[in-house]
């Protein structure tokens, strides 16, 4: 994300000296452990997140939870979808009602769900993401939009705890068990490190797959550009040429390259951040190329020619579409941002010229919508103003 002051918080290790590392991974159910910090031989903590541990199962357990929700059948025949990222939880969320009264099938929440680093003190128990979630679940008309329709969720920066994070924040696992608690995250996705999933949904000749990533939790450091007296007007950030540098890291490659194995008629494969430009500085899979090189790869690998990306983080929504080698038909991808915090007041593709957007870059608050004719095996796309008018569409076949 953009246009937000980054920081890096500074592990306190002078009033965690002492504290007993642990093997167990506390990010899931840490109050299940029968080993109390104090029963183990005290060694020097080798990791932000093992010195942090002991702390963490000192606090309180009770943690803000999102409002009741509806969950989505598995033999539902997915003909409508709909997605958002970005949502500051202190603005205008009248455009709940308006994406409600759609009619999607379920919502994939894909980033920003709230701005819980906002106003942040840096402490470890990140209290300004708490309270972001809090307020959040105060606001009627998402606690309405709940009720109604099903919804799947990842995270991006914001509501991964800092601004522009990734693997090495050291409070991700607070972030993290704050998500989890938060959203209802399944058992399997708190048995391991991250908060991707993924879900099949409909009868044979109808499934589709949602695979939603987790950009932040294993994402190497990003490169900087030297520092200049003048700010680049598209961000700040360059490639990242190290070897080692992942954006998804070896386990959740692994599991991915598992899921595009299962059977799926259609698939919608969610990053918080942008995959296909390579148009600006901001934060994007082109600030890891090979690891993006290796996602082209891979689906290439298991002929993967229904996948379309689901992305957000921008402020602004458009379509993108890239020849990826060896595959047949071209690969689309969906940006949706913000839906109500945008950066601007129209098309702002002009600032931002790509050879693979489609059409224009809309800085105006929107959501997308995405229809499925299973008769012609069509997927219709649509990016919406917060009042769902219409800003632009594009179609895939399948």
């Amino acid at each position: 994300m953009q246009k937000m002051k980054h920081w890096t918080p500074i592990l306190a290790a002078t009033f965690l000296a002492g504290c007993t590392a642990t093997t167990n991974y506390y990010g899931k159910d840490a109050a299940a452990e029968s080993v109390t910090a104090n029963a183990a031989p005290s060694i020097a903590p080798a990791t932000a997140q093992d010195a942090l541990r002991p702390y963490y199962r000192s606090l309180q357990r009770v943690m803000p939870q999102a409002p009741k929700g509806v969950s989505l059948a598995s033999d539902t025949v997915v003909s409508r979808i709909a997605f958002g990222s970005c949502v500051n939880e202190n603005r205008d969320m009248a455009f709940w009602d308006v994406v409600a009264a759609q009619k999607p099938q379920a919502f994939l929440f894909i980033g920003d769900n709230v701005y819980g680093d906002t106003g942040t003190t840096n402490a470890a128990e990140i209290p300004t993401l708490a309270a972001s979630y809090r307020k959040l679940s105060s606001r009627q008309e998402f606690a309405r939009f709940r009720l109604a329709i099903p919804m799947m969720t990842t995270w991006d920066d914001h509501d991964y705890g800092a601004n522009d994070a990734g693997g090495s924040f050291a409070f991700k696992e607070r972030a993290e068990q704050l998500f989890e608690s938060y959203w209802g995250a399944s058992d399997e996705v708190r048995s391991r490190p991250g908060v991707y999933s993924s879900r099949i949904v409909g009868p044979e000749g109808k499934r589709v797959q949602f695979i939603l990533l987790d950009t932040r939790f294993f994402r190497s450091d990003l490169a900087r550009i030297p520092y200049q007296a003048e700010r680049p007007p598209l961000g700040y950030y360059i490639p990242n040429h190290d070897p080692d540098a992942t954006v998804l890291g070896d386990a959740q490659w692994k599991w991915l390259a598992q899921e595009l194995n299962k059977p799926a008629d259609l698939r919608f494969i969610v990053s918080s951040t942008q995959v296909i430009t390579s148009a600006h500085g901001y934060e994007s899979w082109f600030n890891f190329p090979k690891e993006r090189e290796r996602f082209y790869g891979l689906l290439a690998q298991k002929n993967i020619e229904n996948a379309i990306l689901l992305t957000g983080d921008r402020h602004s929504g458009g379509f993108y579409r890239d020849r990826v080698e060896g595959l047949r038909r071209p690969l689309t991808e969906f940006t949706s941002s913000s839906l109500n915090f945008a950066f601007g007041n129209g098309d702002s593709g002009s600032r931002e010229p790509d050879k693979k957007r489609l059409g224009g870059f809309w800085s105006v608050p929107n959501f997308g919508q995405i229809d499925i004719d299973w008769a012609t095996r069509k997927v219709s796309m649509s990016l919406r103003k917060d009042d769902a008018s219409v800003i632009e569409t594009e179609s895939v076949n399948f």
